[in-house]
C-alpha cells in the first residue's frame, strides 16, 4: 500500500471513528447535570446510609469523568476534584447513591470540587420549584424496595407522604409482576397488604390525592428471591471488600443460619451485604444450605471460575484476556481471572477512598444542612428542623424512628445549633425545606383535639361529682337545731366514742 493510500485510509478510520465517540459522550453528557459547584460527598455518612464508591478513574478532562460514571451502570455520581488550574482534574471518584432505590447521598460544603449528578435520580434536587404556588402536588414517598423470600407477605405503605394542606386518599396499584399477586387492605389507610408472592420481581404504584384532587404518585419494587438468587443474597460469604474503611452491616450466615454483624470497608460489596438486621431477616430468615429444591429457599452452589466462551455483560468484571467472572468476585481477595485482573487494582482502590475520607471538612453545620425526615415510624413527636433559606426553625411532625440529625426539641435549641448556616451551605434545594403537613401529623392533631376535649370533659365531671359529693356529707353529718344549737348524727357520735376510747393513757 503506497503512502498516500495509508494516508487516506487512516484518515477515514479517524472520520468514521471520532463522530460516533463525540455522538456516544453527548448522549452521555445528556443524562447528567453540572450540580451545586464547591460541594463534596460527606462519604463517611452517605457510605453508612449505602452509598457505595464504585471506581476512581485515570481521566484528564471532566467529561471523561462523566463517560465513566455513564459506562456503569450503577453510577450516578461523578465527583471531580480540580487541580492547580481549575479546568485540570486532580481526581475523578464515581459512586452510586442509591441503596435499593433510596437516594443516601449527603453533601458538605467543600471549595475545589465539582459534581455532576445523573438527572433521573436528582431530579427532585434540581428541580427548582414555584414556591409561591399556593397549595402545591402532594409528594407520594412509598420506601425503598424490598427483598423477600416466597410466600412472604409485605406491607406497603406511604406514611411518609407529604402535603402542604391535606392528603385525602391513597391508592395502590400493581404495575408488573405475576397475577397471582394478591393485594388486601392494610391496616392504616396509607398501606396494602401484598400475599402469595412467587419468585420474580414486582412494581406497585402509590397514588394520593389531596384535598385540591391534585395527584402525586411513586413506585416501589419487591424482588421475591428465587433459589438462584438466595444463592446470591444469602449463601455467598460475607465480603468486606478492598477498602479499608469501618461501616457496620449485617451479612447472613448460612452456616449458622443467623443474621450476623460484621464490618464493611466501602467498597466493591456483594449482595449479602444489608444496612439493618430486619432486611437481613426480610431477605434470607430460613435459608438453609442443606435445603433442597423445591423448598424455594436454596439453588445449587455455582463455579465461580471464569467463562470464556461468552459475551460480558452489567453483572460480570471483563478480565484482560476478556474472560468473564461474576462482578461480585471482583477484589474478594482471590483471583478468578486466570491473568489475575480481578485482583490487580484492588489495593489503589482502598488508596482513593482514604484519600475521600481523609478530606478536611467542617462537619459542625452540616446536620443543620439536611431537609427534615419524618421516618416511617406512626408515632407523633412536635420537633424543629432549621430551614437555612430562610434561617428560622420550623416545627415538624417526628414519627420516632429512621430520621436525621436536623431535629431539636425546642426552636431555642435548633437556632443556637444552626446559628448562621445559610442557603450557601446547603446541596438540596429550596422546595426540600418546605413546609409539609404528612399523614401522621395530621392525624396526631385530630388525635390531641380529641384527647383534650375529652380530657376536658372528664375533669369537669370529676368536678361535679366531688362537690356533689361533698354536699350530700355536709348534710348528712351535720343537722342544725331549730335554736340554732349543734346537733350530731349517729356517725358523728360513734366517731366521737371511738376517739376517745383509743387515745393514749
Amino acid at each position: 500500500m503506497t503512502p498516500a493510500r495509508l494516508w487516506f485510509f487512516w484518515t477515514a478510520v479517524v472520520l468514521h471513528v471520532a463522530p460516533s465517540e463525540a455522538q456516544d459522550e453527548g448522549k452521555c453528557m445528556d443524562k447528567f447535570s453540572l450540580g451545586k459547584e464547591d460541594f463534596v460527598l460527606d462519604v463517611d455518612e452517605s457510605v453508612k446510609e449505602g452509598a457505595t464508591f464504585l471506581s476512581s478513574p485515570q481521566v484528564s478532562r471532566p467529561e471523561d469523568c462523566v463517560l465513566a460514571c455513564c459506562n456503569d451502570p450503577n453510577c450516578n455520581l461523578a465527583l471531580i476534584e480540580h487541580g492547580e488550574n481549575p479546568k485540570s482534574i486532580s481526581s475523578c471518584f464515581i459512586f452510586n447513591c442509591l441503596y435499593k432505590q433510596k437516594k443516601v447521598c449527603r453533601f458538605v460544603r467543600k471549595n475545589g470540587f465539582s459534581n455532576y449528578v445523573l438527572i433521573s435520580v436528582f431530579k427532585d434536587y434540581l428541580e427548582q420549584k414555584n414556591s409561591d404556588v399556593e397549595d402545591k402536588h402532594p409528594i407520594a414517598v412509598t420506601g425503598q424496595d424490598r427483598v423477600v423470600q416466597p410466600k412472604e407477605d409485605v406491607v406497603l405503605n406511604g406514611i411518609e407522604s407529604k402535603d402542604d394542606k391535606k392528603i385525602v386518599k391513597y391508592e395502590w396499584e400493581k404495575v408488573s409482576g405475576d397475577p397471582s399477586a394478591v393485594m388486601t387492605e392494610g391496616p392504616f389507610e396509607d398501606s396494602v397488604t401484598v400475599s402469595n408472592l412467587s419468585p420474580g420481581m414486582y412494581k406497585f404504584r402509590l397514588t394520593v390525592t389531596d384535598d385540591a384532587d391534585q395527584t402525586g404518585s411513586a413506585e416501589v419494587s419487591i424482588l421475591v428471591l428465587t433459589p438462584e438468587q438466595s444463592l446470591h443474597h444469602c449463601l455467598v460469604p460475607k465480603k468486606e471488600g478492598p477498602c479499608r474503611g469501618s461501616f457496620p452491616r449485617w451479612h447472613y450466615n448460612a452456616v449458622t443460619e443467623k443474621c450476623e454483624q460484621f464490618k464493611f470497608g466501602g467498597c466493591k460489596p456483594n449482595r449479602n451485604n444489608y444496612l439493618v438486621l430486619n432486611e437481613c431477616l426480610n431477605a434470607c430468615d430460613k435459608v438453609s444450605a442443606s435445603a433442597k429444591p423445591p423448598s424455594g429457599r436454596l439453588g445449587p452452589i455455582h463455579d465461580h471460575r471464569e467463562q470464556c466462551d461468552v459475551v460480558c455483560g452489567p453483572d460480570h468484571f471483563s478480565c484482560s484476556s476478556k474472560c468473564c467472572i461474576e462482578k461480585e468476585l471482583e477484589c474478594d481477595g482471590e483471583p478468578q481471572c486466570s491473568d489475575g485482573s480481578d485482583e490487580a487494582e484492588c489495593s489503589k482502590l482502598d488508596s482513593k477512598f482514604r484519600r475521600l475520607l481523609d478530606i478536611p471538612v467542617d462537619k459542625s453545620k452540616v446536620h443543620c444542612v439536611e431537609p427534615p425526615v419524618t421516618g416511617p415510624c406512626r408515632a407523633s413527636f412536635t420537633n424543629w428542623y432549621y430551614n437555612p433559606y430562610e434561617r428560622l426553625c420550623n416545627r415538624f411532625n417526628y414519627g420516632g424512628c429512621d430520621g436525621n440529625e436536623n431535629r431539636f426539641e425546642t426552636e431555642e435549641k435548633c437556632m443556637r445549633s444552626c446559628n448562621g448556616v445559610s442557603e450557601s451551605d446547603v446541596f438540596a434545594r429550596r422546595a426540600q425545606f418546605e413546609k409539609q403537613e404528612s399523614t401522621s401529623e395530621t392525624a396526631a392533631i385530630v388525635i390531641a383535639i380529641i384527647l383534650g376535649f375529652a380530657i376536658a370533659v372528664l375533669l369537669v365531671v370529676i368536678a361535679c361529682c366531688l362537690l356533689k359529693g361533698k354536699k350530700k356529707r355536709r348534710n348528712k353529718h351535720q343537722h342544725v337545731a331549730v335554736n340554732g344549737g349543734h346537733v350530731h348524727s349517729y356517725e358523728d357520735s360513734e366517731k366521737l366514742v371511738y376517739n376517745s376510747t383509743t387515745k393514749p393513757i
